[in-house]
């Protein structure tokens, strides 16, 4: 039964398209359209001050700052203007016309010398380009939760068949499952035959755009190589629950119930990053809830985490979470089929 719906889908050619050569097309987007994402150089920061001011000393000492002395409409001015990031005066008083990273820096630059004030030390002698604490970090890539975000993609595509095959099965959507239905064959055996036959051409597929993304985009994403390949297993086995569940919908046929898939699959796609990094993260400041329930977020964040990060803190949760929609998935699938009875086929 196993070889016999392998070979079903390996003459559909559309399943091929949209399982292989889609997520390929993808992959090759984006290596062509991310190369410079993260490779852009720190810019001077524009800072105005006003003249005589005494914190002027500390700035001028500091690489990375263009300070200059002017009053303040002359400020507000260029401010407007996008040429100055902000305006010290006052009593160490910053005045910004709009908010963004560069304003933080000088933001943080003026506390550092507040808290060295109010500890009695004069702000003038400290040495700011001291480091007392000893960093260990690792560069970050925003464009690889692209391809984190397509890997869990594919992850899950082995919904596709699995609906196909769910679908095929039920007497009243199909002839080959009256068929089936009038036979002996155990319903049981045609569930675990649908899931092996689903996970085995998901993996292959999903094994040729692992290799693609490798040769592709030169950069080693899988630092952890042999516990991302067991998340994506146990994603494979969530997206094979959640085919299983959307092809019991009753009263529509295999190719409705793609679309609801494919719809699906885009929007825990889209909150998962496929669309860019700056959704996802707005998504995790704003609803980080949705990230915990949405099997492919917690997918990408755990990918990235432990190959970028080193970090193994989630790990284990989310394969607990990935293999408990999968149980419940199966466990609905295979206690309704045997449930069902039909008046007349």
């Amino acid at each position: 039964m196993i070889k016999y719906l392998i070979i079903i889908n390996f003459k559909d050619f559309g399943y091929w398209f949209w399982t292989l050569c889609y997520p390929l097309l993808l992959c090759g987007l984006f290596t062509m359209s991310t190369p410079n994402m993260s490779s852009t150089e720190i810019e001077d920061i524009d800072v105005g001050i006003e003249p005589g001011h005494p914190v002027a000393e500390v700035f001028e000492s500091m690489d990375f700052i263009a300070l200059a002395e002017l009053s303040e409409s002359e400020a507000v001015e260029r401010m407007k203007d996008g040429d100055m990031a902000g305006y010290i005066h006052g009593e160490n008083e910053l005045l910004v016309t709009e908010t963004g990273v560069n304003q933080t820096i000088i933001e943080s630059i003026l506390d550092e010398i507040k808290h060295v004030s109010a500890s009695g030390i004069p702000y003038q002698n400290f040495d700011y380009d001291r480091e007392y604490i000893i960093p260990n970090s690792q560069d970050a890539q925003p464009e690889t939760i692209l391809f984190y975000a397509l890997i869990s993609m594919i992850s899950i595509y082995g919904m596709f068949s699995a609906i196909e095959f769910i679908s095929t099965m039920q007497p009243n959507l199909s002839l080959m499952g009256a068929r089936f239905s009038a036979s002996p064959f155990s319903k049981w055996k045609f569930l675990f035959s649908s899931v092996a036959s689903s996970l085995l051409l998901n993996i292959f597929s999903n094994t040729v755009v692992l290799i693609a993304i490798a040769i592709l985009y030169q950069m080693a994403i899988f630092t952890e190589l042999w516990p991302t390949l067991l998340l994506i297993f146990t994603a494979n086995l969530t997206g094979i629950g959640i085919g299983l569940f959307i092809g019991l919908i009753p009263g529509i046929n295999a190719n409705i119930k793609t679309v609801i898939a494919v719809i699906l699959m885009i929007a825990l796609s889209s909150l998962a990053g496929l669309i860019g990094p700056i959704i996802k993260a707005v998504i995790s400041e704003n609803m980080p809830w949705l990230n915990t329930v949405n099997p492919l977020a917690r997918l990408t964040d755990t990918m990235y985490r432990i190959n970028f990060l080193g970090n193994y803190n989630d790990y284990w949760t989310t394969i607990g979470i990935l293999a408990l929609y999968a149980l419940l998935f199966f466990g609905v699938t295979f206690f309704v089929l045997r449930r069902k009875q039909y008046d007349s086929i």
